[in-house]
């Protein structure tokens, strides 16, 4: 809480001033009574308003405090220091706040906190801060102070205040008194983990894994339309034959409707690879169209084949279930393209 002071020796001259006139007059009279009166009680009011105004302008002039959590450290332990400065609202602003110099004898800034504001029940404010310093310098120094600057609101006139400096005591640990002897610690046994059995087990499984994807990955190559049958038939032949095989199953589940697809994939890219002298097996659906496009085949005709293979791609790798005058349409569209290619190649003038 802030105390204010009242000056007292102005305050009785004002006083006696202001008695003088009134005691001169006659003691006789209604009228020099009451004027008596009068003249005392404005005289007594005018000497409080003095004395009253100084105090009301000092109660709004800002006040600073300044504190820190200890005196006393050891060399690398830390003092923080909290600045508090109490405004009156709308009063003042923090302008280049606090000026803490860059070099510090025996000490050094470790952190500096927000600028913080706690506004109180009566309206009032405090602007508070805090500094952490440490020291690694032994002996009995003092954090000097540091100005504060505020700028009025309304007037030009800037106000500076200065914090209290803060003596500290820095020193070492206490050393031990007691002067026992201590017995020399025994080695600490090390626990060691053999992970070996681990490193074997996790290579034998990695072995498994390995095997087991490359025995399906070669049982997924085997496993190819019937061609046998027409080794000996030209590649135009040979297609026939397994289109019209394939023609005739019977797709009842999902399993069948994806094998259904992957001959029909598999059947077209056998009998280009056989008409161009090809290995085509391993090539995908964008491959096959740029062999298309090289050859000229027109954009419509491309069109309607990508739309085929893109259809037995999406049943063969994403699980897509067609209907079954899909899967018909899938095949005539591979029929008409192996007949269409047919043609080019045997009547190059058509």
């Amino acid at each position: 809480m802030r105390v204010f002071k009242i000056n007292t020796r102005l305050f009785i001259l004002l006083l006696i001033a202001y008695l003088t006139p009134t005691l001169s007059c006659r003691r006789g009279g209604k009228f020099a009574l009451n004027f008596i009166h009068l003249h005392f009680l404005k005289n007594l009011l005018l000497s409080v308003a003095c004395c009253v105004l100084p105090i009301a302008s000092f109660s709004q002039s800002p006040s600073i405090q300044t504190t820190a959590d200890r005196n006393d450290i050891l060399i690398g332990e830390q003092v923080k220091v909290k600045v508090k400065v109490f405004i009156q609202p709308q009063m003042v602003r923090p302008d280049n706040w606090l000026a803490i110099p860059d070099s510090i004898p025996h000490f050094e800034m470790v952190e500096k906190s927000k600028l913080d504001t706690i506004v109180y029940k009566d309206d009032s404010k405090a602007l508070e801060q805090t500094i952490t310093f440490t020291s690694f310098d032994s002996g009995k120094w003092t954090i000097p102070a540091f100005h504060v600057n505020l700028n009025p609101q309304h007037t030009d006139t800037a106000i500076q205040l200065i914090t209290d400096p803060i003596p500290v005591n820095v020193s070492y640990a206490p050393p031990d008194s007691t002067n026992q002897l201590r017995d020399i610690k025994p080695i600490i046994k090390v626990s060691i983990t053999d992970y070996t059995w681990y490193y074997i087990g996790g290579g034998i499984l990695l072995l498994l894994l390995i095997g087991f994807f490359t025995w399906r990955y070669l049982r997924k190559r085997k496993k190819s339309p019937p061609l046998q049958e027409g080794q000996k038939l030209s590649a135009y032949e040979e297609a026939m034959l397994v289109l019209e095989k394939l023609n005739r199953a019977v797709l009842q589940t999902n399993v069948e409707i994806k094998d259904y697809h992957t001959c029909l994939s598999d059947i077209f890219k056998r009998y280009l690879g056989r008409k161009q002298n090809k290995n085509l097996a391993n090539r995908t659906t964008g491959d096959l169209l740029i062999n298309m496009a090289e050859n000229n085949f027109s954009q419509q005709d491309i069109s309607t084949l990508a739309m085929t293979l893109r259809c037995n791609d999406a049943v063969k790798f994403a699980k897509y279930i067609p209907a079954a005058m899909g899967s018909s349409e899938c095949l005539v569209k591979i029929k008409e393209t192996i007949n269409l290619i047919e043609q080019q190649t045997t009547n190059p003038k058509l």
